[in-house]
């Protein structure tokens, strides 16, 4: 199949939504809510530092039981940003390409790469054509390192699509109360990706000691939060092992006062 050929009138441009409908293509095309229950994804942290952003993601899908151990919520978008998503895992992860094809899409046609604020806006016209057009609610985030602006940037939305930029953290997913308060008392300016990285996952790891639907670090599986760092240099996924590390070091200090509360943050 060769690609579609339009007229001045009907050239769709470099919307990647507007060429798919022009070819009779629903990206989000609905689906019977009442087949099966429909895992959800939860939950996702994200922190700026000095020079970048950091997320780190459970890995944990679930229903009314665990559906899965080793989901995967935060995927590259392009070389500088990130997507991650939080509520129905399925539409989540096609949102998740969709997202990627749309930013190609215009990088191929247009030859110039999307600003990371062109990428947030695109990404609300994707949550509201998901959200109002089928049962299965996704609430992404997009985080990455704006290079107009040499800064770190955190987007999150609304079940709507509404995007808000945040200047300091944000979460999504059912963990949010817990990984929040740990992010409120622990956040500073100009953190180095190091601190930022230990905060996130102290983060994901109380809301998975306290949330349900949330999984934290699985020791005996060996299965780790996803912890991704977006700076400069781009996006890049820390090791398994590191993660690991990180969450083993949060364990021990854990044993170490037999999970009472008090003591140091991190």
């Amino acid at each position: 199949m060769g690609l579609p050929l339009f007229d001045v009138n009907n050239d769709p441009g470099a919307s990647f939504q507007a060429l798919m409908a022009s070819q009779g293509i629903d990206l989000f095309a609905p689906v019977d809510a009442s087949a099966q229950p429909s895992a959800h994804a939860t939950t996702v942290v994200a922190v700026r530092f000095s020079g970048g952003v950091v997320l780190v993601a459970d890995r944990q899908a679930t229903s009314y039981k665990i559906a899965s151990r080793d989901t995967r919520k935060i995927e590259a978008a392009d070389r500088f940003s990130a997507v991650a998503i939080s509520g129905s895992a399925a539409a989540g992860l096609n949102f998740i390409r969709v997202a990627q094809l749309a930013f190609e899409h215009y990088e191929k046609l247009m030859d110039v790469t999307l600003s990371l604020e062109g990428k947030a806006n695109y990404l609300s016209t994707l949550v509201r054509q998901n959200n109002l057009t089928t049962p299965f609610t996704v609430v992404p985030m997009l985080a990455g390192f704006d290079n107009n602006h040499h800064i770190g940037r955190v987007f999150e939305y609304d079940a709507a699509g509404g995007c808000y930029e945040r200047s300091d953290y944000t979460v999504i997913g059912s963990g949010t109360d817990f990984a929040d308060t740990t992010l409120r008392l622990g956040f500073k300016d100009a953190m180095s990706s190091d601190e930022a990285i230990a905060l996130a996952c102290l983060a994901v790891y109380e809301a998975g000691d306290n949330d349900p639907s949330t999984g934290g670090p699985d020791f005996v599986r060996g299965i780790f939060p996803i912890i991704v760092v977006v700076d400069a240099q781009g996006f890049r996924e820390l090791s398994g092992e590191e993660s690991a590390t990180r969450f083993s070091a949060i364990r021990d200090r854990r044993i170490s006062t037999q999970g009472r509360a008090g003591g140091d943050l991190r």
